[in-house]
């Protein structure tokens, strides 16, 4: 053979190699994925659950609690987390509905894994269904095996209306069902009236932002009766009301009421105005006469591993199952014919030589 057809073979050789180790590492970090969602805890801090409200720490005032919003499995929001959990003292977390992609029952598998494998929060994290949450219409996931229904979202959640006393505080969850997208003033008149009389402090949680808020906030609460909203609010003397779904930071106030909108947990899109164009988590501080909010924010973060996980979670997992003996055999034949092409570029180099 001529020696510039061994050195075409060597090349050719080398960049087989070179591909191949890294397929092989690529489906090591596959399998570790794979791993990961199977170490899933049984009983997990992640959801609407009265076993949750149990495990909170009953210590009184004063007591922090932390607000993000629309994360969308983002590494931004995984960082921002993490930092909320190395600064001590925080009860729980309300995550304000998006958290996940797309409403595809492996994209919430993906955003259980990465909470209970890698964020690992050691107090409860309480859910605001959002519009990417759940799949109101079967419009959005085309198989149905794969599509988040609201059933199948409080099987794996809890409830989507939720409430709970803590420090003689009332949190109101309201998971608002976009079929029927009133019934959450039922039940949030109902629950202030029987349980909100008296309590230090009245917080209630809704994904989506009433019009009117703000000429840079479309608004998106999907009913006609706001007023009737913001009544209810006024009322039972509601002490902040916090929404996400717009992709910022705004605060201001109506009838008494503190309004917080918190969308900021993840990406930021491009079209928004840049007032309070960034990303943030909130902690609240309740103390004996006054609530302090303190914003810890954080840059955008590259984003190819959480993206490439949730790859793996919503395209091979799907496809190939859960067995990790299947996953161990194709590392087998990648790591074999990786090997190959090294023997055959070692006897090229020589053969060259």
């Amino acid at each position: 053979m001529k020696p510039k057809m061994k050195r075409k073979w060597m090349f050719i050789w080398v960049f087989l190699t070179i591909f191949l180790v890294f397929l092989t590492y690529l489906w090591w970090f596959v399998i570790g994925c794979l791993k990961d969602y199977q170490n899933i805890p049984s009983h997990h801090f992640i959801g609407n659950r009265p076993s949750n409200v149990s495990a909170l720490k009953e210590e009184g005032i004063p007591f922090s609690f932390l607000v993000v919003g629309d994360t969308h499995g983002s590494e931004t929001a995984k960082t921002l987390i993490k930092t909320a959990l190395s600064q001590s003292g925080s009860s729980f977390l309300v995550i304000l509905g998006d958290f996940v992609a797309k409403p595809d029952i492996w994209n919430h598998r993906f955003f259980l894994t990465e909470m209970t494998t890698e964020i690992k929060p050691s107090f409860p994290v309480f859910l605001v269904s959002g519009n990417h949450d759940i799949d109101y219409n079967s419009l959005k996931i085309k198989k149905s095996d794969r599509r988040m229904s609201p059933e199948m979202y409080e099987a794996l959640y809890g409830e989507r209306n939720f409430d709970f006393i803590f420090n003689d505080c009332l949190f109101v969850i309201c998971g608002v069902d976009l079929k029927s997208p009133t019934l959450y003033l039922d039940y949030l008149r109902q629950v202030l009236s029987q349980k909100g009389k008296g309590r230090k402090h009245i917080f209630v949680f809704i994904h989506y932002p009433p019009k009117g808020l703000s000429d840079h906030i479309e608004g998106s609460l999907p009913i006609s009766r706001e007023e009737e909203f913001f009544d209810i609010l006024e009322t039972y003397k509601v002490t902040a009301c916090f929404f996400g779904d717009y992709h910022g930071y705004w605060r201001g106030q109506k009838r008494g009421v503190n309004l917080v909108v918190s969308g900021g947990g993840g990406r930021l899109k491009l079209s928004q105005p840049k007032w309070g164009k960034f990303q943030h988590l909130l902690r609240m501080t309740i103390d004996q006469e006054k609530l302090a909010e303190e914003i810890l924010t954080n840059g955008e973060q590259f984003e190819w591993k959480a993206a490439f996980k949730e790859w793996i979670f919503t395209n091979i997992f799907p496809d190939l199952g859960t067995s990790l003996h299947v996953y161990y055999l194709i590392l087998i034949g990648l790591a074999t014919v990786a090997g190959g092409c090294l023997y055959k570029l070692t006897r090229a180099i020589r053969f060259l030589s």
